[in-house]
């Protein structure tokens, strides 16, 4: 199959995070190492143990479908950045692609509890990407793509090969997830959780979920040009496998995760030595850090790459975690700066074999980079990014 001739760039970001609305409380809050998780106060967690997340606190409360909102406006944060009226863009040329592994989940829990909930649309999982398509005025492609937690590095990547082929000129793409007692109730069962994530550190005990969403605005290179927009990034490859391997557990070889990274690097046209900085997913399991130590060494050789991870600081946010990723390697391309692994401070043996950040920030010189999610399933996507 030839070669797409049109480019996807990244002309837009918007973050609602734990860390705070907005991309610049985002980004310092990493660089300052901060953690936002603490006890959850947004619905009963007494009984659950451990009853810690990284909650988003700043977000209107007079709107109960928590994960449309926080999509919403990270929305339109990012075509704010992006210097987009969706008014003056052909509706049929304009795009959505969400990922989430929630939707209204929290409004479902109210509804099995015989409460009202109005309009049972924002219900389903679906709902984030149909109330933004919405409010918009969409008449492009809509989707929201389910590869779990690996769904919003999924998202920004169909984006980009909607606009590759000349399917759409401008995509909203990203993820939004919420926090409930079911999900958190859930991941408890698993024995999967922690009061603290310390990804690849030696301690480390489990993950600590999150919330938030985040969204970039991908668009065609001409689009952009004409309109003499800034461009923040390009999108210079993607890639997806599967292990194949368990529902729940990921192949201990990292061979589904290599192979995801592998095809975006493919996909790129790029050698791994040419990415300066890579976006683990890091969620802080035994089993996930270390299979993605093997992966990423598999890739880029033994401390071939500087390596972090974002979740000790803002939680595992589902859906919106490669998302959220997306926009740090965005950030690590204009600062050239990696910020440090929070909840890092002995790294596991078993680790060994990668370059992590941690401690401090760290100085980068950096032209493209890689962020590579993985999911339940046994699902893997991977993205690359480069300077405008």
């Amino acid at each position: 199959m030839p070669r797409p001739t049109r480019a996807s760039v990244i002309t837009g970001c918007g973050v609602v995070s734990p860390l705070g609305g907005g991309l610049r409380p985002f980004w310092e809050g990493l660089l300052a190492a901060r953690s936002a998780v603490q006890p959850i106060t947004g619905f009963p967690a007494d009984d659950l143990d451990p009853h810690a997340a990284a909650e988003v606190r700043d977000v209107t409360p007079s709107d109960d479908d928590r994960a449309g909102a926080f999509a919403l406006e990270a929305t339109a944060q990012a075509l704010a950045d992006a210097g987009l009226e969706p008014a003056a863009l052909d509706a049929r040329r304009l795009g959505v692609a969400l990922g989430t592994t929630l939707g209204g989940a929290r409004l479902f829990e109210r509804w099995l509890d015989g409460e009202a909930v109005g309009d049972p649309e924002r219900i389903p999982y679906y709902a984030p990407a149909v109330r933004v398509a919405r409010r918009l005025a969409c008449r492009g492609p809509v989707v929201t793509p389910q590869l779990a937690c690996a769904s919003g590095t999924q998202a920004i990547a169909l984006a980009a090969d909607w606009v590759r082929n000349g399917r759409a000129d401008v995509v909203l793409a990203g993820g939004a997830d919420l926090l409930c007692r079911f999900v958190v109730a859930g991941f408890n069962c698993l024995r999967a959780t922690a009061d603290r994530a310390r990804p690849f550190d030696v301690a480390r005990r489990g993950l600590v979920l999150g919330e938030g969403a985040a969204v970039v605005v991908v668009e065609d290179a001409e689009h952009a040009a004409r309109r003499h927009a800034r461009v923040r990034g390009r999108v210079l490859g993607t890639g997806a496998a599967a292990d194949a391997t368990h529902m729940t557990a990921p192949d201990r070889e990292g061979r589904g995760a290599a192979r995801a990274m592998q095809a975006a690097l493919a996909d790129a046209g790029l050698d791994p030595a040419a990415v300066g900085f890579v976006s683990a997913h890091g969620t802080g399991t035994p089993y996930n850090d270390a299979m993605e130590a093997v992966a990423i060494a598999r890739v880029f050789g033994p401390r071939g790459v500087p390596v972090n991870s974002i979740k000790g600081a803002i939680g595992h946010t589902l859906g919106a975690a490669g998302a959220f990723e997306a926009v740090l390697c965005l950030q690590v391309l204009a600062e050239r700066i990696v910020p440090p692994t929070v909840g890092l401070a002995a790294v596991d043996p078993a680790c060994a074999a990668l370059d992590l950040v941690y401690g401090e920030p760290r100085p980068v010189a950096v032209d493209a980079t890689l962020s590579t999610s993985s999911g339940f399933a046994g699902v893997n996507a991977a993205l690359v990014l480069g300077r405008p």
